[in-house]
């Protein structure tokens, strides 16, 4: 949190500004029994009446979609989730394939204020713990920036938040940066999930994970896309395949994958994937 020296001042300077940017370093590990760790950004942006939390890809699509006109989205990142600021409601956009969700929620977080201070370049910051999502959290706000929010799902103390963790060392969020516009800043994807997003439940989007979990390839065995030596299938590792036992062989990896790396942040939602059948 070396880059935060400036961030009061820049606060400070920018109280009309119409968006203010926070930058979060993430790290977490996506499979809770290995000590194998992945780093992503992810953007908190924080209009008057609203506020966008999304991975760092959207943000340099929108950017490149801005300068040239040209869309380089690829589907691969699956999340971003908006809030009203009124009324606290989250809403998760999941991307699947072509379909997009919106997944509601107004989580209402019981935080402790903890005595316990310590100072991060220039911010003084104050330690609060929570139970969430399955997890126990400890969090540092900071009165010094007076928004009740921070990454994720996470809000509600009389600052914002600048690092947050849980006691398994599983999510790590920290401020890297702050950023403020006297414009207002909109993804333009969010614009298109808004208008294109189907809300349901959670347990209808569990039950469309499930489905897909019991057979990742449902698209060519319904006869929705037919894979031949004409027509082959490519992976994002660089593979082509298109032979009955090279699919089957995909199925079999894509479903380890998802047994292997099933640890979200809010762990008490995580899909129960019943053991690979041979």
């Amino acid at each position: 949190m070396n880059k935060l020296m400036h961030l009061i001042i820049l606060f400070a300077c920018s109280v009309t500004a119409q968006t203010h940017r926070f930058i979060y370093d993430v790290v977490y590990r996506p499979d809770s029994a290995s000590t194998e760790v992945r780093k992503a950004n992810y953007y908190l942006d924080i209009n008057s009446d609203e506020t966008f939390y999304y991975e760092r890809p959207f943000f340099v699509s929108d950017s490149i979609e801005k300068a040239s006109g040209l869309r380089t989205f690829n589907g691969k990142v699956t999340d971003l989730m908006s809030k009203k600021i009124k009324t606290q409601e989250y809403v998760l956009y999941s991307i699947q394939s072509f379909d997009i969700y919106q997944l509601k929620d107004k989580p209402k977080i019981s935080w402790k204020i903890e005595k316990e201070t310590k100072k991060s370049s220039s911010l003084q910051l104050q330690k609060a713990t929570a139970k969430f999502g399955g997890r126990n959290w400890i969090a540092w706000f900071s009165k010094d920036i007076a928004f009740q929010e921070g990454p994720y799902k996470f809000h509600g103390l009389p600052g914002l938040i600048v690092e947050i963790y849980d006691d398994k060392k599983n999510y790590h969020f920290s401020l890297n940066k702050s950023e403020n516009f006297t414009e207002t800043q909109f993804i333009s994807f969010y614009k298109n999930a808004k208008a294109r997003g189907v809300e349901i439940p959670y347990s209808k989007y569990q039950s469309m994970l499930l489905s897909y979990y019991h057979d990742p390839i449902k698209f060519i065995n319904s006869g929705q896309i037919e894979i031949n030596e004409e027509h082959k299938l490519g992976l994002e590792d660089g593979r082509i395949i298109y032979k009955p036992e090279e699919l089957r062989q995909y199925a079999l990896e894509e479903q380890r994958r998802i047994r292997k790396y099933n640890n979200p942040i809010e762990l008490d939602q995580a899909v129960h994937y019943p053991k690979i059948k041979k």
